[in-house]
């Protein structure tokens, strides 16, 4: 895209000599290719060889044609440094939610892996669920609710964190049986935040459960593992795992 932007200028200055006549030293006047090539010397500030500004019309538009270049190069350069640069969250979310029971209560959860090398300082993650109902005037609409979580924020998100909502009297999702939720379109989104340790920028990422993607009466396969160096590390080939309660 920034070549062809760039070309397109080096275009509308190579019409400028062109319409201006014979404006360029050594240069045929009706040869456009030549008055690109002048154009684009210009722009790029390499230096001219066999070309030159030969009036005072050629002399002003070189002026122009300099200052477009030089900004056309310091925005380019700006804009990619700014993309490249940007630090992104890289997490890696469980395909599935699940639903288990802890404590004697059902909790549902989900996992998040830390894709990146470096760690995500104080992650914060939130929970909500949009449920179809009917309102008493008959209307159709998608209420959202917040799920209140067992841990919602991480001081140093650096390998995983399981996320989990215990499903309580005070739950949304209370009493929902799995078809009701897997039926209902019932939908639940994640969001997290965080700030990056290297560029202390904050990131953030988020992910989508349908209520068809949730495994009830399931746990999650451990992923939590000491390599030969003695470092906790996350075996992913298990990431994504289950197995029967």
């Amino acid at each position: 895209m920034f070549a062809c932007a760039y070309l397109l200028i080096n275009t509308l200055f190579a019409a400028l000599y062109y319409v201006g006549g014979d404006t360029i030293l050594h240069a045929d006047p009706d040869s456009f290719w030549q008055a690109f090539v002048f154009s684009f010397q210009t722009s790029t500030t390499i230096g001219y060889g066999y070309y030159l500004p030969k009036n005072n019309f050629a002399h002003v538009v070189v002026i122009l044609d300099s200052i477009s270049g030089i900004l056309f190069v310091a925005i380019a350069t700006g804009l990619a440094f700014a993309k490249f640069s940007r630090p992104t969250a890289r997490v890696m979310f469980s395909r599935n939610m699940i639903v288990t029971r802890m404590d004697d209560q059902p909790v549902l959860m989900f996992r998040m892996g830390n894709a990146r090398n470096g760690q995500i300082i104080d992650a914060n993650v939130k929970v909500v669920v949009t449920i179809p109902q009917i309102t008493k005037e008959g209307q159709n609409i998608r209420r959202v609710y917040d799920l209140k979580l067992v841990r919602n924020n991480s001081p140093l998100f650096s390998i995983g964190w399981t996320v989990m909502h215990t499903i309580d009297a005070d739950s949304p999702i209370f009493g929902f049986s799995e078809s009701e939720i897997s039926n209902r379109n019932i939908t639940f989104v994640i969001s997290l935040t965080g700030i990056d340790e290297v560029f202390s920028q904050t990131v953030y990422d988020r992910h989508i459960y349908q209520g068809d993607e949730i495994q009830w009466h399931k746990h999650f396969v451990d992923v939590i593992e000491t390599d030969a160096k003695g470092n906790t590390v996350i075996n992913y080939h298990n990431f994504h795992k289950w197995k029967d309660m």
